[in-house]
């Protein structure tokens, strides 16, 4: 642990700390009123009934039993229970308030916890009714604090009607941030499948909003940067199938897990051009870390040097010479030449490796991009990764990690509120060893704690910081040449 403690830390840096996802522990009893109004009776009845989802997802059977019908194994014993202050803090805004300079932060920007994996529930109304109810509570609990906090309402994306909707009521209700799920599950419109890559009897697939989605969310994300939002994505808003496969180990499930939930999404952005069309919007994809996102921009570079419709010409098989390759055959075919069934020239047009032809013969057309550098500017540019302070793989965000000399957008992200943070005013000291390990310089960490998490916000926004402790902090930086 760095010596000092997070407030004198803090008031050595120079600059805020701005914590991009931390998380709020709803008192359940207290939403119940917001459920009740949304939902009705019945539809409170039934919510009841079933229970909010994350409660669906705790263990309740022997892993024998649960092993029969490969149900994973969920969180348990999630939250901070010996810290009492610490779980106070995360139940109560005014609490928060009061210890922020004592964490060494000046704003937070909060998510869900009880309302985690509710973007999922498949019954349309008491899907839409669940999350009104949530992001009310969000807004009236939270929003006398906005000086110093806010919470994510969260946005449900089975169509974009429905998400549209949702971005209108949260910007109604003051809600400055707003969360969105991973993916939503939908069913093969063919009905099961028998493709050799998909489960047997496989009948549905996860539509995950850019690339080959079942709608067009364009109008949603206009409708975001119309009204003043990032993009968030935090994983587990959503329930992606085949996550979390241990019946067993929850540990298992959970290592790695959110990298894996939103890389699809990235991917599917990125390629479908969304970050293109939407230049002026900010997306970022919480909880996960950064290093997975050099690893991604290192294979799109090489994948567009070498499958660009251009580069495309050496792999197509129209060009091979088919007799100059006959002649090698003849030469150093070998023991080959007694076990071919056939002639060469036949063999060779047989050859499934060179069968077929993708009817988007260039896939990256979308993005609109003529060479290595614009595809590194454009994911960097788009581009947020939320990462946690004991987290090494921050360095790999700053040169000379990531490819074409860029540098990706790490943003400081405490997750207060669940298990990993034992005690929440260690969490500026963690951060700090990094650059006592000298793995980031002063410079890379006031990025990570300051200004890449105003930019997030600020890019649709630039008025989001007015009237929070870090106001004139933040237009400083906004003023600032870039």
């Amino acid at each position: 642990m760095s010596g000092g403690s997070a407030a004198e830390i803090r008031a050595g840096l120079g600059h805020p700390v701005l914590d991009a996802d931390g998380h709020v522990l709803e008192l359940l009893p207290a939403v119940h009123p917001f459920l009740r109004e949304e939902l009705g009776a019945a539809g409170f009845d039934a919510y009841l009934a079933k229970g909010p989802p994350m409660r669906r997802r705790l263990p309740k059977r022997s892993v024998a039993e649960m092993s029969r019908d490969r149900t994973p194994q969920g969180a348990w014993w999630g939250a901070v229970s010996e810290n009492t202050l610490d779980r106070a803090t995360f139940m109560f805004p005014r609490l928060l308030c009061e210890r922020m300079e004592e964490l060494g932060m000046d704003f937070a920007v909060l998510y869900p916890t009880h309302a985690l994996s509710s973007c999922a529930i498949p019954e349309e109304d008491l899907r839409l009714g669940t999350l009104r109810a949530f992001n009310r509570y969000y807004a009236e609990i939270y929003g006398p604090h906005r000086d110093r906090m806010t919470v994510a309402g969260v946005i449900p994306m089975h169509t974009p009607g429905e998400a549209i909707a949702a971005l209108r009521d949260c910007y109604d209700l003051g809600l400055r941030v707003v969360g969105f799920p991973e993916g939503v599950l939908r069913p093969i419109e063919a009905g099961p499948s028998r493709h050799p890559q998909l489960w047997p009897g496989q009948a549905h697939w996860y539509d995950v909003f850019g690339l080959d989605s079942l709608y067009d969310y364009d109008p949603v994300w206009a409708t975001a940067e119309e009204l003043g939002y990032a993009i968030t994505f935090h994983g587990s808003l959503g329930i992606a199938p085949g996550a979390t496969p241990s019946p067993s180990s929850y540990v298992y499930n959970h290592v790695g897990m959110f990298a894996d939930l939103v890389k699809p999404v990235c991917k599917a952005l990125f390629l479908g051009g969304v970050t293109r069309r939407f230049p002026g919007l900010a997306f970022a994809f919480l909880e996960c870390g950064v290093s997975w996102a050099v690893q991604m921009l290192c294979d799109l570079v090489e994948h567009w040097e070498r499958r660009n419709v251009d580069a495309l010409g050496a792999l197509d098989p129209g060009k091979l010479d088919v007799p100059e390759l006959a002649r090698y055959f003849e030469r150093y075919g070998d023991a080959l030449q007694g076990r071919l069934e056939g002639n060469f020239e036949e063999a060779l047009r047989g050859m499934p490796i060179d069968d077929g032809k993708a009817e988007a013969h260039d896939e990256f057309q979308a993005l609109g991009v003529s060479s290595p550098d614009e595809i590194a500017e454009l994911f960097a540019q788009s581009f947020f990764f939320g990462c946690e302070a004991g987290d090494r793989g921050i360095a790999t965000a700053f040169p000379p990690f990531p490819p074409r000399g860029r540098r990706l957008n790490a943003i400081f992200s405490s997750d207060m509120g669940h298990w990993d943070v034992p005690d929440v005013s260690g969490v500026l000291p963690e951060a700090l060893e990094l650059v006592e390990a000298g793995l980031l310089s002063s410079e890379d960490f006031r990025r990570f704690t300051f200004e890449n998490p105003v930019q997030l916000f600020a890019r649709a926004n630039p008025a989001f910081f007015e009237g929070t402790a870090v106001e004139e902090s933040a237009r400083e930086l906004l003023q600032r040449p870039r």
